[in-house]
């Protein structure tokens, strides 16, 4: 109806202009349908696009994570190769401490070193470990396969000392992946394990890397079994080691990270869904199959299979696909219909416009006043992320005031070479598909200070829908920050304190159960936490003493609240035993009920063999003080203070008689009394012993020999222990024994061996002082005819009294020996000449030459050939001489000279 111009009735509409209308309408509602046709495979293409980076982007993190490990390995298989395959633990130290670990190789606990090792030789294996200076050197948690993989290196210590010691090989998991990595000769990554240097008990890996002799691989699998030296490990604790590796893609992707356990499953290792982090056990139960979006990439590193699921998030599914296409359907299809109204909404709507921007424009001076006296720092970009806008927060944070920050990148003006880059990288990611995220990030001031900082990005759109450009809101976390690091470091610190102390750490419940313990107590007990954590108590690894000791004190405890010095044989189950002393304190609610115990416990294995040694020392000791067979005396200023009744019955003294005697009663004279003064007394108190021989004296005057031994006591202001032992008998028997030995028992003439001797220091004599001497060589003549005609014990009369003329025709320089027979033998020295002998031999055959009057009255007569040697002139050895002079005994005695003849 048209106002004003007399029309009253309904205006006539020809039929061209409902058929044009029509037609309209039609193709405006096709080219609609058509282009959002269009418009949701070109949003699909690039979601699936954007998707796909992120995935690659992520598995491409996942992927250096994992083998940044194998660099520092192989590192130091290099570093083994230079020091020709020995590590010292010096050596490996080093090593270690050149790299910086969290910053290299974040989630690597340490670096460490295997050994393989047959069960047989394990004994050999940790004794020489220890005599290298591994004194606490203990191999544990061992299986029953005869080859074990013993850790023999691990650093830093102090994170590690769990692992030191404990045979990899004796849990399935850790096995296959050192076989896999030996027969391989590559790097091998194990089955997610737990590891003994995580608190928090989550999954974990082992990089292992095989080194073999010579420093090269062998080639083939036996080969490489016969040239393997070790295996080179780090512990890799996944939480740590996937950290913030996700949160990029958290604004976009739903994700689901998995890997092949042992048993084929695949087992999750972190999982996001609509920006948040799950837990592994919520992350078991999630599945990202239903998805409209969900993709599944596998991979492998280090031998290990790895699955990465992703989906987008719901947000991101509209915004990318679902916004996209219903907005162009729905302006398609409205287009048509709001053409006919299109210039009453423009008459309608200009002052309603007008209005509504009067209320814009007095909101946006309010929310401006608001954010300028923020203290955050606001920034507002451009869509392509140029800084328009910033406010009075923003200068206090970074120092840029707004002229110096209109028109550029944020990351221009606040890049530090500590920002995150893949954070960075998932921010831009986000905001090129206009979504908006929230994360931390590191920042740099205009003055060169690095802080951090709390960022939100918010998408700005106009009326229409479009992307206008972004709100940054950015808070100061640092101080948050630097708080947050030394509770991580105290924490760290305290348990590092906890379970590296060198103390059993452990609580109880009411049932005596371990609620808690420490590693080193589960390293002693050679259990994990989840074997003793309310499954066992104390008890389980006591004796039979130690169990019914420990079910009486219990109960006491948990009434009196307090135990303190109880001790125990405690066997772990790996098989060593180790004496504790243990003390605790009660923990109670505020009705007095008893909660759980606080308890330490000490391993006191030497104290206690050193007890047991000093008691055992101490009955010895009494034993031998108390001996039958040797006397004891203890000395101050050589007076008796105490003795043993041995030492009275040695001496023929009654009980206590020489108590306070002076030892001087005790020796034969004063001589020998103030000899062995002079002697002992400065050595002992040089701190050495003395020992000597000597006869003393027994109460009733006898001499007795004495073997006496004496040692000042440490700390007893002077005084001395000696220690006497009867050896009259043995010195009596020795005695015959020495004259047994170089006497003829017939005549008592010195024999071939004493003359041998007798000879060798006339010679050295001889030598010395430039004399000669003499050897004669007898032989008597007649005396087989003795023999013969009279028997031998006549024949024994006429060497006994051919012995004695020859012995008292000598002078005490010379020696006369019998070599057996009728043979004997005269050394004359010294003489000033050969010819020296010739009168002392004349006399000594002329005594022989006398006749011999036998115990039947019988005289008989016997004569003697002789043969004489001179040194140095006819021999300058024993053997030499002997040989001369029997030669010229022979010659002689063919002559006939001096036959025996019968009266």
């Amino acid at each position: 109806m048209r106002i004003g111009d007399g029309y009253t009735g309904p205006e006539m509409v020809s039929t061209t202009a409902w058929i044009a209308a029509a037609a309209v309408l039609s193709i405006g509602l096709a080219l609609t349908a058509g282009a959002v046709i269009w418009q949701q495979q070109r949003a699909g293409v690039e979601a699936r696009g954007l998707q796909e980076r992120q995935v690659e982007r992520l598995q491409g993190d996942v992927v250096k994570r994992l083998t940044m490990p194998v660099y520092g390995l192989k590192g130091a298989r290099g570093a083994l190769a230079a020091l020709e395959g020995r590590f010292t633990r010096e050596a490996f130290d080093a090593y270690v401490e050149s790299r910086d670990l969290p910053k290299e190789f974040p989630g690597v606990r340490g670096f460490g070193f295997i050994e393989k090792v047959a069960r047989s030789d394990l004994d050999s294996f940790v004794a020489a470990r220890q005599r290298e200076g591994s004194t606490g050197f203990r191999v544990h948690g061992t299986g029953t396969d005869p080859t074990l993989y013993v850790v023999t290196q691990i650093s830093p210590f102090s994170r590690n000392f769990a692992a030191w010691g404990i045979d990899s090989g004796a849990e399935p998991v850790r096995r296959e992946a050192i076989e896999r990595a030996i027969d391989t000769g590559e790097a091998s990554l194990s089955a997610p394990v737990r590891l003994v240097q995580d608190p928090l008990k989550g999954p974990g890996f082992m990089m292992l890397v095989p080194v073999y002799r010579q420093g090269h691989d062998p080639g083939t699998a036996v080969q490489r079994r016969a040239a393997l030296l070790g295996l080179l490990y780090a512990p890799l604790v996944a939480n740590e080691l996937l950290h913030g590796v996700a949160e990029p893609a958290a604004p976009l992707l739903d994700l689901k990270l998995s890997t092949r356990a042992a048993n084929g499953e695949f087992k999750p290792l972190l999982a996001l869904r609509e920006g948040q982090s799950l837990s592994l056990e919520e992350a078991a139960e999630y599945s990202l199959a239903d998805a409209p979006s969900v993709e599944s990439v596998s991979f492998s590193v280090a031998g290990r299979e790895f699955m990465l699921e992703s989906a987008l998030t719901h947000d991101a599914t509209l915004r990318l696909l679902g916004l996209s296409g219903i907005g162009l359907e729905l302006g398609g299809a409205l287009l048509s219909l709001l053409l006919a109204v299109t210039v009453y909404l423009l008459a309608a709507g200009r002052a309603r416009a007008e209005q509504m921007a009067r209320g814009m424009t007095a909101d946006l001076a309010r929310l401006a006043r608001v954010a300028s006296h923020t203290t955050n720092g606001v920034l507002i970009t451009d869509p392509e992320r140029h800084i328009v806008w910033v406010n009075d927060g923003f200068t206090r944070l970074s120092g840029y005031a707004s002229a110096e920050a209109l028109g550029h990148l944020p990351s221009e003006l606040l890049h530090s070479e500590l920002t995150d880059a893949d954070t960075v990288h998932g921010m831009r990611e986000a905001m090129n598909v206009g979504l908006g995220c929230k994360v931390e990030l590191m920042h740099r001031a205009r003055d060169g200070r690095d802080y951090w900082v709390d960022i939100e990005i918010q998408p700005l759109h106009d009326d229409s829908g479009t992307l206008t450009g972004f709100m940054i809101i950015e808070s100061d976390i640092t101080a948050r920050k630097q708080l947050q690091a030394q509770a991580d470091e105290a924490r760290q610190s305290l348990q590092d304190l906890y379970d590296n102390a060198p103390c059993a750490y452990y609580a109880l419940d009411q049932n005596g159960r371990f609620l808690q313990i420490n590693a080193l107590g589960l390293n002693w007990l050679g259990c994990t936490a989840e074997e003793l954590i309310g499954q066992a108590t104390p008890a389980d690894f006591f004796d039979a003493e130690g169990r019914k000791l420990f079910s009486e004190a219990f109960p006491r405890f948990k009434r009196e609240g307090r135990v303190s010095g109880l001790e125990f044989d405690v066997t772990g189950r790996h098989g060593q035993t180790r004496r504790v002393s243990l003390s605790a304190s009660a923990v109670y609610d505020a009705d007095g009920r008893y909660l759980r115990s606080r308890s330490v416990m000490f391993d006191i294995s030497e104290t206690h063999r050193i007890r047991q040694q000093l008691h055992q020392l101490t009955l010895d000791q009494e034993a031998m003080l108390e001996s039958d067979l040797v006397g004891i005396a203890k000395l101050r200023g050589r007076l008796t203070v105490w003795r043993n009744h041995a030492l009275e019955r040695m001496f023929g003294y009654g009980d206590g008689e020489l108590l306070g005697v002076p030892a001087r009663q005790l020796y034969a004279d004063d001589t020998s009394y103030e000899t062995l003064g002079a002697l002992a007394y400065p050595q002992l108190k040089a701190g050495g012993r003395f020992r000597t021989q000597l006869q003393m004296r027994r109460k009733d005057g006898s001499l007795i020999w004495v073997d006496l031994a004496g040692v000042e006591l440490p700390g007893s202001d002077g005084a001395s222990l000696w220690m006497m032992v009867d050896i009259t008998q043995s010195k009596a028997h020795e005695a015959r024994m020495e004259r047994a030995a170089l006497h003829d028992a017939l005549t008592g003439l010195p024999n071939r061996l004493l003359l041998g001797d007798r000879l060798k220091q006339a010679i050295a004599g001889a030598e010395r002082s430039g004399h000669v001497f003499a050897l004669a060589y007898l032989d008597l003549n007649g005396f087989k005819q003795i023999n013969d005609s009279h028997g031998h014990d006549a024949g024994d009369e006429v060497l006994k009294a051919v012995a004695a003329r020859l012995h008292a025709g000598l002078r005490a320089s010379d020696t006369v020996a019998r070599l057996g027979g009728d043979e004997f033998v005269v050394l004359l020295t010294p003489a000033a000449a050969s010819t020296d002998a010739e009168p002392v031999l004349n006399r000594l055959l002329d005594a022989l030459m006398q006749p011999i009057t036998l115990s039947s009255g019988v005289q008989v007569s016997v004569g003697s050939s002789l043969g004489l040697a001179h040194f140095p002139v006819d021999g300058a050895t024993p053997d030499a001489l002997m040989r001369h002079a029997d030669e010229a005994m022979f010659a002689n005695k063919r002559a006939g000279r001096a036959r025996a003849r019968t009266s």
